[in-house]
């Protein structure tokens, strides 16, 4: 399974080679966060030069984000906003990138792996792909910037002034065992805020594209990323008062927001080798962080 990450600045990971099997050209990859199981992960790539591959097909259900630059897949070109996905087993086009492009890359159920092909595997989906139905795959293709901003679907009144752009929703899971993933756009206006603690039934990660926003974990600022698995508490949010925030969200299934109210932490216990005055409280379990996403709020503020 991923680590729980909370939170990270893109800019502070270091740069690896890329993992972009069957390309011609030099790309590289920050990992924001990377199951070392299945080899799922959501990374950043950023194109040092033009780089250019011939259709085929992913071991791993593959999704792109270009967030910088121009990709050309088949005859359809893609800019800033622009999102497509393809699960496993599903043939795409060649697909070409200009230098200097930036995309954030998510891929499920598998690794890296990627075949080039002249034959048509578009009805080949693998056991564990994440489209819920019998019925193959598509390859989904959506301009963001041209879509209508929507209200939260997942919660009523009380996250009203939360706004959504659906990129890709699979279809409703048929049986308890099977999840439906999301993946959408998410904007919180000027000064919005919620001060419940929440946590969810699924998976919940994103990474910041516009404004900030602060909470007890930290701020979030453009670049920072989280990944928080199932029934990880959180909150309470103040968006900024300038634009508001926005991000790329994924889950594997459906946002249930379940809410605590009169939230508390309290650590008890009897020191032994310390002094408690000089060596501070400790949280168990404390999650992945970079180092400028600002120190720990031990005070729960």
């Amino acid at each position: 399974m991923r680590p729980h990450v909370e939170i990270i600045q893109q800019s502070d990971l270091c740069w690896h080679p890329a993992e972009m099997h069957g390309g011609t050209g030099r790309v590289m990859q920050r990992n924001l966060s990377y199951d070392e199981e299945d080899g799922s992960a959501s990374t950043k790539l950023y194109f040092e030069t033009a780089w250019d591959r011939p259709g085929g097909y992913h071991e791993a259900d593959t999704e792109w984000f270009v967030l910088e630059g121009r990709i050309k897949m088949g005859e359809t070109i893609f800019g800033p906003g622009m999102y497509w996905r393809a699960p496993a087993g599903l043939k795409v086009p060649a697909i070409s990138v200009d230098e200097k492009s930036e995309i954030l890359l998510f891929r499920e159920y598998g690794d890296w792996g990627f075949s080039v092909s002249e034959t048509d595997k578009s009805d080949f989906i693998p056991e564990g792909g994440n489209t819920a139905s019998e019925e193959p795959g598509k390859l989904t293709m959506v301009d963001s910037s041209k879509m209508e901003w929507m209200d939260n679907i997942y919660e009523g009144d009380t996250q009203r002034f939360l706004q959504l752009k659906i990129l890709y929703h699979d279809p409703s899971p048929e049986s308890e065992n099977e999840k439906g993933f999301i993946t959408m756009l998410g904007w919180a206006p000027p000064g919005w805020s919620d001060d419940r603690l929440i946590h969810h039934p699924v998976f919940e990660e994103a990474y910041t594209l516009t404004g900030h926003m602060d909470y007890n974990f930290g701020r979030f600022v453009p670049g920072a990323y989280f990944f928080r698995p199932a029934r990880v508490k959180h909150g309470h949010f103040v968006a900024g008062e300038e634009m508001g925030t926005s991000w790329i969200f994924r889950l594997d299934g459906s946002l249930i927001n379940w809410v605590t109210l009169n939230a508390e932490v309290v650590i008890k216990g009897d020191p032994v080798n310390y002094d408690p005055k000089t060596q501070g409280p400790v949280i168990a379990g404390i999650p992945v962080r970079s180092r400028s996403t600002s120190p720990w709020d031990l005070d729960g503020q």
